[in-house]
């Protein structure tokens, strides 16, 4: 076979139905990420070059190519610096793919694999106080489906800290709700964790299992039709339950409140609290304690405390629709 002819349909079908899901193990989502980033690479391909995917040869992932497309991200389609770094990061990911397929392309990888993830500037992670999460989980009217719902969600999102993408999939068999209740979380890299659970939270969600007769497989927040809720619908219910809480907690209006705020609240209350670095790392399920370590930099109530123990000296002192059957492929995952 000719190294100049790159079967882009053939290699992207093993890479999405067989690398990812079944070598890596990756979340449905991380394949949908991932498939996103090479629909828009290459109808950036055929607007911008006219390159057909059935025609791509392996000259045409070359790093011009490819820092084109990123500069298309950021000037044309508005991304930020963070979204083209996961775009970049999936074209590595890819990247690294063929090399292991086809290590005679190595030369052509290596130029790919050289082009650098963009720094990006810090940001202060936002949290909420304790009584801004009461004020959010107290909210929602238990009287109703949608409101009781909303707070056994919010509750449990406190509780564990979880990632929206892992509160979505729960079914009722993650949870086991005795003495000394538990749940089953499935994190990135399909990792699971165990985290306990309050009474209060074991309680509330006895409540609404029983009352919905939820069989084992159901998943644990449906929406009205049955089926699980979606990221979106839960930040937009967050977002209506925010907006309402503001009349009773005023230090909420204004606030860009979203599911990974409540995530970043339960870190910092567990830190606050005295918690190891190193158990929160486990809790959260990041891979790295270095992740873990931010939080630690934007606490600011236990560096007023710090400060506050030291003597003061005295001294002065962040259209193209096509018809190609690789893009829509890669559309449907």
């Amino acid at each position: 076979m000719n190294q100049h002819l790159f079967s882009m349909p053939l290699m992207m079908r093993k890479f999405f139905g067989e690398h990812l899901p079944l070598h890596r193990s990756c979340s449905p989502h991380t394949v949908s990420s991932y498939a996103k980033t090479f629909s828009l690479f290459l109808k950036y391909l055929l607007e911008r070059k006219k390159i057909r995917p059935p025609q791509l040869k392996i000259d045409d992932l070359s790093s011009e190519n490819i820092l084109g497309f990123l500069n298309h991200l950021e000037q044309d389609r508005g991304n930020g610096v963070s979204t083209r770094n996961v775009r970049l990061a999936a074209i590595h990911s890819f990247a690294k793919y063929l090399l292991m397929e086809r290590p005679e392309w190595i030369a052509y990888m290596q130029e790919v694999l050289a082009i650098p993830i963009k720094q990006t500037e810090t940001k202060v992670l936002g949290y909420l106080t304790h009584k801004e999460i009461e004020a959010i989980t107290s909210i929602p009217n238990d009287k109703t489906w949608h409101g009781f719902r909303d707070k056994v969600l919010f509750l449990l999102m406190y509780n564990t800290g979880a990632r929206v993408s892992e509160i979505v999939d729960l079914q009722v068999r993650d949870l086991k709700l005795d003495k000394n209740g538990t749940i089953s979380l499935t994190g990135k890299g399909r990792k699971d964790r165990v985290l306990p659970l309050w009474k209060r939270t074991i309680s509330i969600l006895r409540q609404w299992i029983e009352t919905n007769r939820y069989a084992a497989d159901s998943p644990l927040f449906p929406n009205r039709r049955g089926k699980k809720m979606t990221r979106s619908a839960i930040a937009k219910r967050l977002t209506l339950v925010v907006s309402l809480a503001e009349k009773t907690c005023p230090t909420l209006k204004k606030r860009k409140i979203s599911p990974h705020t409540v995530r970043h609240t339960s870190a910092m209350h567990l830190l606050q609290a005295g918690v190891d670095i190193t158990v929160i790392s486990l809790w959260l399920g990041h891979e790295s304690i270095e992740t873990t370590h931010m939080y630690l930099s934007v606490n600011m109530e236990m560096k007023e405390k710090a400060l506050g123990a030291l003597e003061e000296p005295t001294s002065a002192p962040f259209r193209y629709k096509a018809d190609d059957d690789t893009l829509q492929y890669l559309d449907n995952l």
